[in-house]
């Protein structure tokens, strides 16, 4: 009648083993799973400035000029509404990525758009802002610049050094700015 009292299963060490063996998996797998989310939303940074570029061309081919608003209104809050209406050019303007959630980047001035400013107009009135690499690109013929301020979530342009360009080769989490001139070109190497 009890013929097998005896009955199989794991030991202690079997166990410990398996579960070392998932920890270290894991410890492989969940870094390039956060590595493969920055590079993706790099690339979209890339994609959605590319967007905002051709808006910007598109505007300048009904209207002549790029967007501005006159004086010294030329920040994303009075330029990127232009894009919209009357004729949309772009159906919205997209939400830069790396921009908290929960609070805009310069409050009541880019909202959490990528921000952009006709440069054209900024050099013109004689302005330092940006530096000589936006002055530069304006004098190769730039109007309109649009930045993002990446993974390290700051926005690192400046009156005096200018523009500092986000390089992945530095780390995916590295400092520096996605940005894009138009008429231009993406202005960082990836």
């Amino acid at each position: 009648m009890y013929k097998n009292l005896h009955r199989a299963g794991f030991t202690l060490i079997e166990l410990l083993i398996v579960v070392a063996i998932i920890g270290i998996l894991a410890s492989i797998a969940v870094p390039n799973f956060l590595n493969a989310q920055i590079r993706a939303k790099v690339a979209r940074c890339y994609s959605d400035m590319k967007a905002i570029s051709t808006g910007f061309e598109m505007y300048r081919l009904d209207n002549n000029n790029y967007p501005y608003g006159g004086g010294t209104v030329w920040a994303s809050y009075f330029i990127y509404p232009r894009l919209t209406s009357p004729i949309s050019y772009l159906t919205s303007i997209p939400v830069d990525v790396f921009v908290i959630k929960d609070e805009a980047q310069r409050p009541g001035e880019h909202d959490h758009w990528y921000p952009g400013w006709n440069v054209y107009q900024v050099v013109k009135q004689g302005m330092n802002w940006g530096g000589q690499p936006v002055v530069d690109a304006v004098n190769s013929g730039a109007h309109m610049l649009t930045v993002s301020s990446g993974p390290d979530r700051h926005e690192d342009i400046a009156s005096q050094s200018g523009l500092f360009p986000y390089n992945s080769s530095n780390g995916l989490i590295s400092e520096g700015d996605i940005y894009r001139f138009t008429p231009g070109a993406q202005g960082n190497s990836n």
